[in-house]
């Protein structure tokens, strides 16, 4: 074959090419109806197993699912196809992630992306608290906690992380995320009931036990009015807004050098009470949601109100202060610290 006729031959191979590509790209798609839903924590801790079952596409009815990771070993390659998902977080601290797809003929794919913060079981990679001037063990399962002299009371500097279950009870209160272990870092998560045993306090030093250890209670309005006195230097109301508080009660925490806090210009953190407030977030629905961490901490009072609510402080990372609001004592949960007089 002569060079025009290779040439031409050469020619029309390309020009087919070319049509079927453009053939292809014309081809209309239909969209997927929902969206992926799908738990997978924002923190782990290392070696944790880790299950996660995918749902909410409607239409089409049944999608492929498979699961896509570039960092975490999930199966003998980086994808799963299948609808669940259960593997093990790596053994080096760090972030990782892990992508879901659903992929149907006829229908464009879709896909979520989630990353996870892995993380060491204790505190030894964590940056900007401060492990304030005594400790106390909780006879009850051996975990010790940092504590500081504010005022007229001993404070945790750390939230609690009882979970009730040293003696085969069922547990108490939520890791975030449900992720268990790194309540060890971020305390666990109580309704009020579960945090108070459903008793509302009153006076200083006068709350309930509740999950608290013996010895120690959950802190009425009258502790955090005197937190406030320590703080501020005046007297405030336990029902107003605190300004400026919040800056000085939150810690610049980090976790393997990045920041937990987002950056604000209106929140430093300069914990000037060796207070140590951390982000730790807020569960709804009888833990069926978890939300706001890195964003908030929220911290319960044991002292109930008229209307059967029941008030938490709360540290926004855009804003200086240190706010109170209310909620229901059963499906919403927060942080706790404890308390008792300085004798």
């Amino acid at each position: 074959m002569n060079r025009k006729w290779m040439l031409l031959l050469t020619f029309a191979v390309m020009l087919l090419a070319a049509v079927s590509c453009k053939d292809d790209d014309e081809t209309e798609y239909d969209y997927m109806a929902g969206s992926l839903k799908y738990d997978m924590p924002a923190y782990a801790v290392v070696n944790q197993e880790i299950t996660s079952y995918v749902t909410g596409i409607t239409t089409p009815s049944s999608p492929r699912y498979f699961w896509v990771s570039h960092d975490i070993e999930i199966s003998e390659t980086d994808t799963l196809y299948s609808q669940s998902i259960t593997f093990t977080t790596p053994s080096e601290p760090g972030e990782y992630s892990i992508t879901v797809f659903a992929r149907a003929d006829g229908y464009y794919s879709t896909s979520s992306t989630s990353d996870i913060q892995v993380i060491n079981a204790d505190m030894s990679q964590i940056g900007g608290w401060l492990q304030g001037s005594s400790s106390v063990k909780d006879r009850r399962d051996g975990e010790v906690y940092r504590t500081e002299f504010i005022g007229s009371l001993e404070w945790f500097i750390q939230d609690l992380r009882y979970d009730g279950t040293e003696n085969g009870g069922d547990p108490l209160g939520r890791p975030y995320d449900n992720s268990e272990g790194i309540d060890n870092i971020f305390g666990r998560l109580y309704s009020w009931n579960e945090a108070t045993g459903g008793e509302s306090g009153s006076g200083l030093g006068g709350g309930p036990q509740g999950a608290c250890p013996e010895g120690w209670s959950v802190p009425t309005s009258e502790d955090w009015e005197d937190l406030a006195m320590a703080t501020a230097g005046t007297e405030l109301n336990f029902s107003d807004n605190w300004p400026g508080l919040g800056e000085k009660l939150s810690a610049p925490v980090t976790i393997a050098g990045s920041r937990m806090w987002p950056y604000s210009p209106d929140n430093r953190h300069t914990n000037a009470m060796s207070w140590n407030g951390f982000p730790n977030g807020n569960s709804r629905d009888h833990y069926g949601e978890y939300e706001n961490i890195s964003i908030y901490g929220m911290w319960w009072s044991s002292s109930d109100m008229e209307n059967g609510m029941a008030s938490y402080r709360y540290i926004y990372y855009n804003s200086p202060d240190f706010n109170v609001y209310y909620t229901d004592k059963d499906s919403y949960g927060v942080s706790v610290r404890c308390v008792r007089l300085i004798k």
